[in-house]
């Protein structure tokens, strides 16, 4: 074989390798750049992170076959300080960012919006003030949670719009604006099994369109400022296990059809202004919880009942 053509075979394979080296070398970078943000928390969580170490053995860090970072995994590390965004969202081939469970405080800034890559992302139960910005660039995620973090303002519903592929949608326990009502955004996310929207200041009433979403496996909607009738339309979430409508302003009566959801096993409805009786729930037999205390609830509880074996 010729030199030339040795040379026009090789010569590929060197362009690939430089590009993979800059592609390592900006990922390596990065991540000590996130290191050095977060390395006062009280943790070891990055004592792997050694420029002599390859990133793909660093702790928390997983990657794709060409050695880029695919996800970063710091969930319940003890970790404070801020999130450097700006730095993470650089990741160019970041899908799973997850740094719930610790004490990370500070905004949210804009640069979040640049990891458009993100399929799974988890800021849950953490201590960040301020607002949510507009996330609508994250048009992949699958997995969103941003509960119990000391977010406020006006939670910028519309960015969901696209995200079409959502299952799970957490944003309970934060104190949004009281003004907004149930978010019609929310019932055209019908790949969704997971919502929590309690305790987040929503009022209004549960819109009929939640009838879309049946999927759901679980929806918590407790602690609100939610009004109206239990819609009938809610009869149609057959795979519910679990319901919770508890500490809201509920009233009427149990729609028909809501003995249709014999997948439930979890139902608290109570501390609402609920009436009538429970013959709806005599065929609810995979209960294992059930809770309805303070409400206006008359008449016989059900003989069914009392076969329950759960």
């Amino acid at each position: 074989m010729s030199a030339a053509n040795i040379s026009r075979q090789i010569l590929p394979f060197l362009s690939l390798l430089c590009l993979f080296s800059v592609a390592y070398s900006d990922d390596l970078q990065i991540l000590l750049n996130i290191k050095t943000t977060l390395q006062n928390s009280n943790t070891n969580i990055f004592n792997s992170w050694q420029t002599h170490n390859p990133i793909c053995n660093f702790t928390g860090i997983s990657c794709n076959p060409d050695g880029s970072v695919k996800a970063i995994e710091l969930s319940n590390q003890q970790l404070s300080g801020t999130v450097p965004f700006d730095s993470i969202c650089q990741l160019k081939s970041l899908q799973k960012l997850s740094l719930g469970q610790n004490s990370l405080h500070g905004p949210i800034t804009d640069d979040l919006k640049k990891c458009e890559n993100l399929q799974y992302l988890d800021l849950g139960n953490n201590l960040f003030s301020g607002g949510v910005p507009d996330i609508s660039p994250l048009n992949r995620l699958v997995s969103l949670y941003l509960n119990n973090s000391g977010f406020s303002g006006t939670f910028p519903w519309n960015s969901l719009s696209n995200m079409t592929g959502l299952v799970d949608l957490s944003l309970g326990d934060n104190q949004f604006d009281s003004s907004i009502l149930f978010p019609d955004v929310v019932v055209g996310l019908t790949r969704l099994k997971l919502l929590y929207l309690s305790n987040c200041n929503i009022q209004g009433q549960i819109p009929p369109g939640i009838g879309n979403l049946t999927e759901l496996g679980s929806l918590e909607l407790s602690d609100n400022n939610i009004t109206g009738e239990i819609p009938p339309e809610i009869s149609k979430l057959g795979k519910l296990w679990q319901l919770e409508l508890y500490n809201n302003s509920l009233i009427g009566k149990f729609p028909s059809g809501f003995g249709n959801l014999t997948s439930l096993q979890k139902f608290d409805a109570s501390q609402n202004y609920l009436e009538g009786d429970l013959s709806e729930l005599r065929s609810l037999t995979n209960l294992v919880t059930l809770q309805l205390f303070e409400n206006g609830f008359s008449g016989e509880v059900p003989v069914e009942f009392g076969e329950f074996k759960s």
